[in-house]
């Protein structure tokens, strides 16, 4: 008889197991992060209708789901991600594949501190996270909102987060306060993070509170004009132009001048006193860096766009800023490759326009 009882609850054990472990999935259909929403593909950062307006490069890396984020609140503790992606290629030489193809998973608490989960991961044809035993409460704070961070260097198809299907679960309606629109290069996306939530744009969002739209192009930040044209469709409160990096060669300074003062006319026909911020080349200050040929070639493309800046400036151009190499203060610790920047050296950046930005803003709201 006490085997039958012993058999009896192992089986409603095993039956109340799974009935708590059963999951209902989510789906979104939109995601924070991108300028222009389609219904058609929620991750490219890019409209359809830009597609024949650039050149093939930026449009593939587009498609990269750079700085994109969904918000979403829930009472449950366990939270399963399942996506599917464009690639198998799921890491680089110089980037892990849980900055290239990952996600990552960040929650907000009733007292605007920030909280990380780490999670359990598998790539594959399909790719998967599992967070486990999250906490709701941090030190009397309540959980109240969770970011879920994107792959920085692949193009995300298809997505669901799940939960146990007795827990609460829901996305947050779109985000209506005024973002920051950041341009630039393969730093700006995200090279080399290891993880999408330390990409530097992402950092900086957290840190401001504020969405950042990350318009970071893997070796195509050039100042183009069809990009320009997308930005001035939304109602930013600050544009940060970080092109630089992949304008250290080939290109003379009255070009990439003339590429900026039409940036500027185009982002300011709707907001003529919005602010611009320029960036230095980030690599461009470094002590004790040995390859001093590779350091002159990045100072150089600093000193240009410092140049251009001081011209604009005294031409009358108004709210237009420059961050400046030295600012973001990069050593011998913050890059995995010379130029791109491991976590260190994304945490100097975040930092770095934080601090240029919050002055930035104070000063505004003084007028």
């Amino acid at each position: 008889m006490k085997i039958y009882v012993i058999q009896a609850l192992i089986l409603c054990f095993s039956l109340t197991t799974f009935a708590q472990q059963k999951t209902k999935w989510y789906q979104p259909e939109f995601v924070e992060g991108v300028c222009v929403t389609e219904s058609t593909n929620i991750y490219h950062r890019l409209p359809i209708d830009m597609k024949d307006k650039v050149r093939d490069a930026v449009w593939n890396l587009s498609q990269n789901t750079a700085g994109e984020f969904i918000k979403f609140t829930t009472s449950a503790r366990n939270i399963k991600v399942r996506y599917t992606l464009k690639s198998n290629n799921f890491s680089m030489p110089h980037m892990p594949s849980t900055g290239m193809s990952g996600l990552d998973l960040f929650a907000q608490d009733s007292e605007g501190k920030w909280n990380w989960a780490p999670g359990k991961y598998s790539f594959g044809d399909t790719c998967a996270y599992t967070f486990s035993n999250l906490a709701i409460t941090n030190n009397g704070a309540t959980i109240s909102a969770f970011h879920l961070y994107l792959p920085l260097y692949q193009s995300v198809t298809w997505l669901q987060i799940g939960v146990e299907e007795n827990e609460k679960f829901s996305f947050v309606p779109k985000i209506k306060e005024k973002p920051i629109v950041a341009y630039g290069t393969s730093i700006l996306q995200g090279g080399v993070a290891s993880r999408p939530g330390l990409a530097w744009t992402s950092i900086l969002g957290r840190y401001l509170d504020k969405v950042i739209i990350n318009l970071g192009f893997s070796g195509n930040g050039r100042f183009e004009k069809p990009l320009f044209d997308l930005m001035a469709q939304v109602d930013a409160e600050m544009y940060i132009l970080d092109c630089m990096p992949n304008l250290t060669a080939n290109v003379t300074a009255e070009e990439v001048k003339n590429r900026i003062v039409y940036g500027i006319n185009k982002l300011r026909e709707k907001n003529k006193e919005v602010p611009l911020l320029l960036a230095e080349h980030g690599a461009g200050y470094s002590p004790y860096y040995m390859d001093t040929s590779r350091l002159n070639l990045f100072h150089k493309s600093s000193e240009m766009i410092a140049g251009i800046f001081k011209e604009l400036k005294t031409s009358g151009i108004k709210n237009i800023y420059l961050i400046t190499e030295s600012e973001i203060g990069f050593d011998i610790n913050s890059t995995t490759d010379g130029v791109h920047p491991n976590d260190i050296g994304m945490m100097k950046y975040a930092l770095a326009f934080e601090k240029k930005i919050r002055e930035i803003l104070a000063g505004q709201a003084a007028f």
